[in-house]
């Protein structure tokens, strides 16, 4: 399947995390698309602050470690997202209290809440505060530092938060997960955060769409043995299968 621009942009930025630097002719390569295509997507990554251009290909600079903005990520494998959510919901009853993180897979959630009662959310993502604030739920906000890209909070009001509740349901997402490195995020901060939510949540549910198996971020954990349920698309590799069975996650993706 042909990787869409937004997928295409993450895997050369991921290159750059690896390597520093990144050559156009090796791009393209890797990832079976014409050299012009490569340059103009570093051009659109330099233009966002992401890497410099230079003769041949792109050097990392600190501006790398950034994730794309949230409203652009968003937009990206919607209706992966959507599926995803909708087989998430089924998991949920009337009167749970729910965290859930700020990610653009899990905001979609959102959508599905106003049709249970009685539910009660904690997050520190902004969008997904901005989608209920008029709905029939009961909502309480972290607080902290405003990351701007992510439209999240973070620091340590947003983890004393968190650590002060036990959630029912805990629904998360990561940018990547591997046999191999685990669960893996941009910022350590997000990683982090990640680990307290899943230690005061009793059923932890992760969220991840078909592009994010067999990926590697910035900052990884091997936090395997703690979830319960892995929500995706599609069904994964046999590979995956007996991997997740293997660590007694209950897998589940929407009926074709």
């Amino acid at each position: 399947m042909r990787m869409t621009d937004i997928e295409r942009r993450e895997m050369i930025l991921q290159q750059l995390r690896l390597n520093y630097s990144v050559k156009v002719a090796e791009l393209s390569k890797l990832l079976y698309i014409g050299e012009a295509t490569i340059r103009r997507d570093l051009g659109k990554l330099e233009k966002g602050g992401y890497c410099k251009r230079v003769y041949g290909g792109a050097v990392r600079i600190d501006a790398v470690d950034r994730e794309l903005p949230a409203d652009v990520r968003q937009a990206d494998n919607l209706d992966a997202k959507i599926r995803i959510c909708a087989e998430a919901a089924k998991l949920i009853a009337d009167g749970a209290l729910i965290s859930m993180d700020s990610s653009t897979t899990v905001q979609f959630l959102g959508d599905y809440l106003p049709r249970f009662h009685g539910l009660s959310v904690l997050t520190q993502g902004q969008k997904l505060l901005e989608k209920l604030q008029y709905a029939p739920v009961n909502v309480y906000c972290a607080g902290g530092l405003l990351q701007k890209t992510t439209q999240s909070y973070s620091g340590v009001f947003t983890r004393n938060f968190f650590s002060s509740f036990y959630a029912d349901l805990l629904f998360f997402s990561c940018k990547g997960l591997s046999m191999e490195h685990g669960l893996s995020w941009v910022y350590e901060e997000e990683g982090s955060l990640r680990q307290i939510m899943m230690k005061n949540a009793k059923t932890k549910i992760l969220l991840c769409d078909h592009t994010k198996f067999d990926s590697v971020s910035s900052y990884k954990q091997d936090c395997f043995h703690e979830l319960d349920y892995l929500i995706t698309d599609r069904a994964p590799s046999e590979a995956w299968q007996q991997f997740l069975a293997a660590h007694h996650i209950t897998l589940r993706y929407p009926e074709e």
